[in-house]
């Protein structure tokens, strides 16, 4: 064979592996271009038929493929849920139980008092006042940044629920009290709050903690949530309002209440909510991205886990520990929690959420669940957080004791 021959020979096997090499390149691009594209248009789909239409479909069909949808959802869970929702409505109330494990909803139901029909929009609304659930997040950013411990003890004058700029002042008289930040926590006290944000951190500081948490950035990847908000403050006013969750500006969603407390139980990980758990066709398997960081140590999480225990057992959601039922769930988990109330937001009423934890005793790899309660009431209360709280967590133990057999749906379950 001749030189020109062998480099002819050269040439042409080049060019052969060029050319296929550029067509795996082209199919795996067309391949995963599709995936892209499929996995958009259901979660458009999905978020949807679940918002407007009350209904969890069983399958998609994208192109010329039906994708059978698997959820998270635990069904046997849920439909306690809603019973409970319907026999203690409020004029509106919403309703998120979270896996601690993996940050997978098992449970989501809202209901309005008037058509006491279950809807699933509500626990999906990103319009409501977080109130002082976002004490969570100053917390987080006080005693990761070495500002403050919870020991240290700290005054204030006038009701701690109040926040009057007189009470930010750091004037010591006859009627000035003291308190230690753990038991401001577990009270709910906004001026102490506000003056540990003036004092010992910086607008700049808290908004970059609320970033971690979730706030300002996409929360799910599958299914459209819209953002939950938090503004930089312009005054040392609006940081003692903002720190303390003693204004309206700071939204939030059931959805991301409940992560709150997840986030403390999972030892400090974030992870983002997801309510599918599986994508399949008959020849493609597809599954959402999940972030998984870890964004609080070890001790701020023991700080607020202990911090959040002492609003269970003697602050404001110290009902749920009370009674008989209290006891028995409090022999079986370690309960953490916050409270908050406020009047606002979409649709318009005085809020009283919840956000809550519960680890199993007997299991220190499980990590539990964490529960987001929102009620809404107007001119009349109906049942509270706690009472509801109390109800919830009995029959998720009812459930651990005889566990659901699937959570795989199917078109007899929801359409």
């Amino acid at each position: 064979m001749t030189l020109l021959n062998k480099k002819s020979l050269v040439l042409i096997t080049l060019s052969l592996f060029g050319i296929g090499y550029f067509f795996n390149s082209y199919k795996e691009s067309e391949n995963q271009k599709f995936e892209k594209d499929a996995l958009s248009f259901i979660k458009e789909s999905i978020s949807h038929r679940v918002v407007t239409e009350n209904s969890f479909p069983s399958k998609v069909k994208f192109e010329d493929k039906d994708f059978e949808i698997t959820y998270t959802i635990d069904w046997e869970l849920q439909k306690g849920v809603e019973g409970l929702l319907k026999r203690f409505a409020n004029d509106y109330s919403a309703v998120v139980i979270l896996d601690n494990n993996n940050a997978n909803l098992l449970a989501i139901a809202g209901i309005d008092k008037d058509s006491n029909q279950i809807n699933f929009s509500l626990p999906f609304t990103s319009t409501h006042p977080s109130a002082s659930l976002f004490k969570i997040i100053t917390t987080a950013d006080l005693l990761g940044g070495d500002k403050l411990e919870p020991h240290t003890q700290m005054n204030y004058s006038g009701r701690g629920t109040t926040l009057y700029k007189y009470q930010l002042k750091n004037t010591i008289s006859r009627w000035t009290r003291w308190i230690s930040f753990k038991k401001a926590f577990a009270f709910s006290n906004n001026v102490i709050f506000g003056k540990a944000a003036i004092q010992r951190t910086s607008g700049h500081s808290i908004f970059k903690k609320a970033f971690t948490f979730g706030f300002n950035r996409q929360l799910m990847y599958d299914f459209n949530l819209g953002p939950s908000r938090f503004v930089m403050p312009e005054s040392q006013y609006e940081l003692a309002e903002l720190a303390s969750g003693f204004n309206k500006e700071t939204l939030i969603s059931p959805v991301h209440a409940a992560l709150l407390s997840s986030i403390v139980a999972s030892g400090g990980f974030f992870r983002s909510p997801s309510i599918i758990s599986g994508l399949e066709s008959e020849k493609d398997n597809f599954s959402y991205p999940q972030i998984s960081e870890k964004i609080l140590d070890d001790q701020t999480v023991h700080d607020l886990e202990q911090m959040m225990s002492l609003t269970v057992t003697k602050g404001t959601a110290r009902r749920i520990s009370k009674g008989k039922l209290g006891k028995k769930l409090s022999k079986s988990y370690e309960l953490g929690a916050k409270t908050g109330s406020i009047t606002g937001g979409v649709p318009f009423g005085k809020r009283d959420w919840l956000t809550l934890y519960a680890k199993p005793k007997d299991n220190k790899d499980d990590k539990g669940i964490s529960i987001a309660i929102m009620n809404i009431n107007g001119k009349r209360w109906y049942y509270k957080s706690t009472f509801l709280a109390k109800r919830l967590l009995e029959l998720y133990l009812k459930r651990e004791e005889s566990p659901a057999s699937s959570t795989k749906i199917s078109s007899k379950d929801k359409s």
